[in-house]
């Protein structure tokens, strides 16, 4: 507490302290011996220690600290904000950020003037970068410029602020204020798919369904009847016939997708949005693609994790809103390997004519058994591999334990022989290749459901 206090107080730096030093040294000594010409080199530094002392601040700046956004998605930038109220006779204010993983530096140093500052966000960022200019009435907000690279809940800072006096000869801080989190959602992958989804049960989304009504996809010319609406009279047939005839169209229809995350392991080494890629950033980026893809086509889409440190969930919806929900739940997952959860205590919530969508690593047997006993009751089931290529990578002290190879090597091995058991029990197991990964699996799906109408 006692070096806090010392370091919100204004104190002489090494620079007046060596003024003083060479003054109190070299003016006896010339005066002593009568040289003129040490006072005159020393003269410098005695207006430079007057000057410094004559200007001493005496009160301490009022500080605040915060972050321009709260939330950002992986790869956007934010700005650290030091919000310092000016004081007499100081010169120079400076802000610095702590490193952070994931937290790169932007080059974007600026001083802004604002005489308001009540309405800034009470938050803040990471790395290093001091701004500084001159002093003028008003606050003083320092900006400095972060880029984040991997989705969760970062945190950012602690953030330092100084000030120093005229000619340097004093100097406030630096105070450092305790970091805050910043949420960053996880950046969709780049995923497409021409296939539609198969069991459409609602009368929304963009799916066509068998049965006549309101929609998008054209269906046949009919006379007109009572309640039909006046846009959809088709005016060059009922001009040759003389009788009103309208346009029909077949109903859109929407699918339930349950998107099921495996957090029991994150395997692999994550380099952030533009280096390489754990399992579990392969899990979270498609499952924010496939989440995002569905909820475009006007699906209902729910979200489950299947973790026992962070079990979280978000029930079926639709809309802009609802994909910010669901990318929000991805950023607060959690690995835990240590914790495993029992399948058949898991209760999903999925009723029949659900397209369940499994994103898993398939290291963990829990979600082969969950993904088995979901497609023996009947449901559509896609298991989507997010295991880095061949588990390259997964242990990273392989070169140096050549058992610790052998024994993932193994883990492969009997990995492939559950796969393959699997998929003996009529689920699809797909690996993530990003636009197209799932277009075959569906027009497969579609298929058996038209075959089995039929």
């Amino acid at each position: 507490m006692a070096r806090v206090e010392r370091a919100d107080a204004w104190r002489p730096t090494h620079a007046v302290l060596r003024c003083l030093v060479a003054v109190l040294v070299f003016v006896p000594v010339a005066l002593l011996f009568r040289r003129p010409d040490l006072l005159v080199l020393v003269s410098p530094l005695a207006v430079v220690l007057a000057w410094g002392l004559a200007t001493r601040p005496v009160e301490r700046p009022d500080h605040r600290f915060a972050l321009s956004h709260a939330q950002v998605r992986e790869g956007d930038q934010a700005l650290a904000v030091a919000d310092l109220e000016p004081v007499q006779d100081a010169e120079i204010l400076s802000a610095a950020l702590t490193p952070a993983p994931f937290v790169e530096a932007v080059v974007q140093e600026r001083m802004r003037r604002t005489l308001d500052s009540d309405d800034l966000p009470v938050q803040r960022t990471a790395t290093v970068a001091d701004a500084e200019g001159p002093l003028v009435q008003g606050r003083r907000r320092l900006l400095v410029g972060v880029r984040v690279t991997r989705w969760g809940v970062r945190r950012i800072g602690p953030m330092q602020v100084a000030a120093t006096s005229a000619w340097g000869s004093f100097r406030w801080g630096p105070l450092s204020m305790e970091a805050q989190g910043l949420r960053v959602l996880p950046q969709p992958a780049a995923f497409d798919t021409s296939a539609p989804a198969p069991h459409p049960r609602g009368l929304v989304g963009m799916h066509r369904s068998t049965r006549p009504g309101e929609g998008s996809e054209f269906a046949s010319i009919r006379p007109f009847q009572l309640g039909d609406r006046l846009r959809r009279i088709h005016w060059p047939r009922s001009t040759r016939t003389g009788e009103l005839h309208v346009t029909s169209s077949y109903a859109d229809q929407d699918t339930h997708v349950a998107v099921l995350v495996d957090a029991h392991y994150d395997l692999g080494r994550s380099g952030g949005l533009s280096g390489e890629q754990s399992s579990l950033d392969r899990s979270v980026r498609a499952a924010a693609a496939i989440s995002e893809h569905f909820l475009q086509q006007g699906d209902r889409v729910s979200l489950r994790v299947l973790s026992a440190r962070t079990p979280l969930t978000v029930p079926v919806g639709t809309g802009k809103r609802h994909g910010v929900r669901i990318l929000d739940t991805l950023s607060r997952l959690q690995p835990a390997a240590d914790d495993q959860t029992d399948p058949r205590r898991v209760h999903l919530g999925v009723g029949s004519g659900t397209l369940v969508v499994m994103i898993s690593a398939l290291v963990s047997p829990d979600a082969l058994t969950q993904a088995a006993m979901l497609a023996a009751r009947g449901l559509s089931v896609v298991v989507v591999d997010a295991l880095v290529e061949s588990g390259e990578g997964v242990v990273p002290s392989a070169e140096r334990d050549p058992l610790a190879r052998t024994a993932w090597r193994i883990r492969m091995l009997e990995r492939d022989r559950e796969i393959r058991a699997i998929r003996a029990q009529g689920v699809a197991v797909v690996p993530w290749l990003g636009p197209g990964s799932l277009d075959v699996v569906l027009l497969e799906l579609a298929h058996r459901r038209r075959g089995a109408v039929v």
